[in-house]
């Protein structure tokens, strides 16, 4: 990126950032209002809203959706990390990442039998239902280093939980239950202490570009 256009940049996120922070506010109180009313699709629709708005302002907009995503959590304070990233968050990636076996029992792909989450927008494009799921290789302990944590949980957003919000926009309600009421209630939960951590850090992002502008 050029000098002109990073000038440009701040320039919008000084603008507007204000708006993006005054949505996100909206969208997290939505969000926590939705779920303690047991409607977890609109909860996790509210929530993402957020976070979208989040990892887009601390990576200054700049990058592929999955890749913001990565470069918005690799500066969350190591003890930010260690204060939610417990045995029980643990137990949260590895219902998602390691979820019960489905199995597609009609339609042209019967007798395929799939474990975790399915990315549909991928499925549809015609590739097998095994090479259709979003998986984590490595899920690091409650008790491993911060930067291990960390690592997962780049994973964890950019791969399961950015599956199962597409998912709401592209998944059928089929005999492999893709957004089910389970699914969505543990993605929550996962998230939630996400956007968190990643608001006062995209507050201290837009006044950083606000006073940029003042001095100029």
């Amino acid at each position: 990126m050029n000098r002109h256009a990073e000038d440009l940049q701040t320039q919008r996120i000084a603008y507007w950032g204000g708006a993006y922070l005054e949505s996100t506010r909206e969208s997290y109180r939505r969000a926590e209002e939705f779920f303690r009313e047991g409607d977890a699709f609109t909860a996790y629709l509210n929530l993402f809203v957020a976070f979208n708005n989040l990892y887009c302002l601390i990576a200054r907009f700049d990058g592929h959706e999955r890749a913001k995503i990565r470069a918005a959590l690799k500066n969350v304070p190591a003890e930010e990390i260690d204060r939610f990233y417990t045995s029980d968050y643990v137990d949260l990636i590895n219902s998602l990442n390691d979820g019960p076996t489905e199995q597609f029992v009609e339609g042209p792909d019967a007798g395929a039998r799939i474990q975790g989450i399915v990315n549909m927008q991928t499925y549809f494009l015609g590739k097998r239902p095994s090479d259709c799921v979003a998986h984590i290789r490595e899920v690091a302990p409650g008790w491993a280093s911060s930067d291990d944590k960390r690592n997962t949980l780049q994973e964890v957003a950019a791969s399961l939980l950015y599956t199962v919000r597409n998912n709401q926009f592209h998944a059928v309600k089929g005999p492999h239950r893709l957004a089910d009421q389970y699914t969505l209630e543990s993605a929550y939960r996962l998230l939630l202490p996400l956007v968190g951590a990643l608001l006062p850090m995209a507050e201290r992002t837009v006044r950083s570009a606000v006073r940029s502008e003042v001095t100029q």
